[in-house]
């Protein structure tokens, strides 16, 4: 079970890190290109880094409820989806105003 769960996360991080740099690189140029691409590193091992300290935490504050922790990093996911729907629209809405196709 962990290693068909391993697989699907595989599949949807490479598939998301290919859409970030798409978008990076339609937003920035030049240097400031290598500089959105390093702040974007950074916030995502931010991101891993937070998890693995708070997760543990809201497990011990109630009273090892592994259930509620996962649901919450869920939350965030379902979150961090609509946002990334979010700036796709916006993205098309740009598109559309500059007259080019995305």
């Amino acid at each position: 079970m962990m290693l068909i769960g391993r697989f699907i996360f595989g599949l949807g991080g490479e598939t998301q890190f290919v859409c970030k740099s798409a978008i990076i690189s339609q937003w920035f140029r030049g240097k400031e290109l290598a500089f959105a691409f390093g702040v974007n590193l950074s916030f995502s091992r931010l991101g891993s880094v937070l998890a693995g300290i708070i997760e543990p935490r809201i497990v011990d504050a109630h009273d090892g409820n592994l259930g509620l922790a996962l649901w919450i990093g869920f939350s965030f996911c379902v979150i961090s989806w609509f946002c990334g729907v979010g700036i796709v629209c916006c993205e098309m809405y740009a598109d559309k105003i500059d007259g080019t196709k995305a």
